[in-house]
């Protein structure tokens, strides 16, 4: 049952009240008014109605759009060319093993291009 006052050690919303002592969820902090003259809590009026809330949720992209969008992006920021040693290791939410798998899927789809330089570092770049 969350009150409708403040902590007065971090000015939480979310205080309860147990056992005839207020609670803050947020620090953890526990008091009573007898301990904090200067609470303006009334324990008759604690009790405060639910409301209802409708969450409302994003719509996210698959792992495959989140990773076509971040290919096109590499491909654009780096002139049409680019290798994975120049990306860091993390990229999003998106694992670099997983990007790596789905670049290699492309490969054997044909809408991207493997070249590899003299150095063995694999270039990946649009086909011609």
């Amino acid at each position: 049952m969350v009150t409708q006052g403040r902590c007065p050690v971090c000015a939480s919303e979310e205080v309860y009240s147990l056992l005839n002592t207020l609670h803050c969820k947020r620090c953890g902090n526990i008091w009573t008014e007898k301990k904090n003259p200067g609470c303006k809590y009334d324990t008759r009026d604690l009790v405060t109605p639910i409301r209802n809330r409708t969450r409302t949720y994003a719509i996210t992209d698959s792992p495959e759009k989140k990773m076509e969008k971040q290919l096109e992006g590499y491909l654009k920021k780096f002139n049409g060319k680019f290798s994975t040693y120049k990306l860091s290791s993390s990229i999003g939410d998106i694992h670099m093993a997983m990007f790596r798998r789905y670049l290699k899927k492309c490969v054997k789809n044909g809408t991207l291009v493997e070249k590899k330089d003299r150095y063995g570092i694999p270039w990946y770049s649009r086909p011609d």
